[in-house]
């Protein structure tokens, strides 16, 4: 009787934790009313594109379909959007976007919606985290430990010589060194370091920044690239990568770092017009409105991560935009 009761209750107590690391992972908000479940990862790595999922239901359970849903990414230390898309519902309720971090840190993915005309917004908190800081740590370990055996052998007893504890002490502290170095390295790449960091004197606050940017074209079926190797460093400029945009320089911003002074830095049309290609809101390069395009009157398009944008030229681009030019 008593080996049934203790089986009895070992066996509750297990599935009690089981419920209760399953509710942990699946964080879930109950605003107004709808039950909002967030069923991705909390976690996520720089450079890898990773989707984030919600499920919507009301009160009773029921699933609620055929919603226009946004995702935001938000920085959680400034509360600034960094990124959005259009989420879309690859089941009945469940509604996703995908982000692709550019740098680590902590951040909040929101998701946006609107019933009875009332704005729902629930946020869930997320780590992305860079692998480099993991190899950073790894590396500079191995080196520590490869300098301390090496100060270790250099102070053992040889032929007529006694221990020395000089080179065991020199490795001791090149192992300190070394470990010292790892940690700001690895804390820099997982604290976000690159994102950028402010630096103000007394002509005011410059944001260091390194950006980029994805650029998609299809105009009138054919594609288009950017040449290589193009635009003025200090400026938006491509590289050896296919139609990216990059930006990495200083550009004024107020004192905190979350609102920049010189947006046109960032316009998209900034390179294009460095470049001589014409961009305009009805014209790219010789496609404009109401020319023909396979027989039908062609239209210039933009969207800014599946996101209809109808500023072209003039938008101001974000890091981890992906920006689709059309005409058709």
């Amino acid at each position: 009787m008593v080996n049934r009761t203790l089986i009895t209750t070992i066996t509750l107590l297990i599935l009690l934790a089981i419920t209760v690391l399953a509710h942990e992972n699946t964080p879930s908000k109950h605003i107004a009313d709808y039950d909002i479940a967030f069923i991705s990862e909390s976690k996520a790595y720089v450079n890898q594109n990773t989707p984030f999922t919600v499920q919507i239901q009301n009160l009773d359970g029921n699933t609620l379909t055929n919603l226009e849903v946004q995702g935001q990414i938000v920085d959680e230390q400034t509360r600034k959007e960094i990124f959005y898309a259009k989420a879309t519902e690859k089941k009945p309720g469940e509604y996703t976007f995908s982000w692709k971090p550019s740098f680590a840190g902590k951040y909040l993915v929101q998701f946006l919606f609107r019933q009875n005309n009332e704005a729902i917004q629930p946020q869930f908190p997320i780590q992305v985290n860079d692998i480099r800081s993991t190899y950073a740590w790894i590396i500079t370990i191995s080196g520590a430990i490869i300098v301390l055996l090496i100060g270790l052998f250099m102070s053992l007893p040889k032929k007529k010589r006694k221990f020395h504890a000089s080179p065991l002490l020199v490795g001791i502290v090149a192992a300190v060194v070394l470990l010292g170095i790892g940690y700001s390295v690895s804390y820099f790449y997982q604290a976000g370091g690159e994102k950028g960091f402010v630096i103000c004197g007394k002509q005011g606050c410059d944001l260091s920044v390194h950006w980029h940017s994805d650029l998609h074209f299809n105009l009138c079926d054919t594609d288009f690239s950017l040449p290589l190797e193009a635009g003025d460093l200090n400026k938006q400029h491509t590289h050896k990568e296919r139609n990216k945009l990059h930006f990495h320089a200083l550009i004024k911003t107020n004192e905190a770092g979350t609102e920049l002074l010189e947006p046109e830095k960032l316009r998209l049309g900034e390179l294009f017009d460095h470049l001589g290609i014409r961009f305009t809101d009805t014209c790219f390069g010789d496609y404009c409105n109401k020319d023909l395009c396979n027989e039908k009157t062609g239209q210039l398009t933009m969207t800014v991560n599946d996101l209809s944008n109808n500023k072209f030229a003039d938008y101001i681009w974000k890091d981890g935009d992906e920006i689709k030019i059309g005409f058709g």
